[in-house]
């Protein structure tokens, strides 16, 4: 299965990005091979890195915050969303909260109460 997460590179990490489509990379993890993509974002959109990852056949994203529009466009191209309340941690935390079962998928509740959020 790949999972993919906006990140933030920082020194020797990539940190979980508190944004989703202003996010400049992606991190792609596949939990079959245990390798490692990065792929970058570079129209800024929600909706445009969905295709991105569709093309990369990621099955789970995980973020911290979504907008409406991605997330019905993600739900679309059978990518299931997930919420985490990390931000600005390692990666591997948050993939590893997945793989124990600790995480949520979006509701649309979710993306309707939360407002807009900059990169950052």
């Amino acid at each position: 299965m790949k999972i993919a997460l906006p990140i933030k590179p920082q020194k020797d990490e990539y940190l979980v990005s508190p944004a989703f489509g202003k996010a400049k990379f992606f991190l792609i993890y596949d939990t079959q091979s245990q390798d490692v993509k990065i792929v970058e974002n570079e129209h800024l959109s929600g909706r445009d890195v969905v295709n991105i990852l569709s093309k990369e056949k990621v099955e789970i994203v995980i973020t911290n915050h979504l907008g409406g529009g991605a997330y019905q466009h993600m739900i679309n191209c059978g990518i299931k969303p997930y919420y985490t309340e990390s931000k600005n941690v390692p990666y591997k935390e948050v993939i590893n909260q997945f793989l124990e079962g600790k995480l949520r998928e979006f509701q649309p509740i979710d993306f309707m109460l939360m407002p807009h959020v900059d990169k950052k």
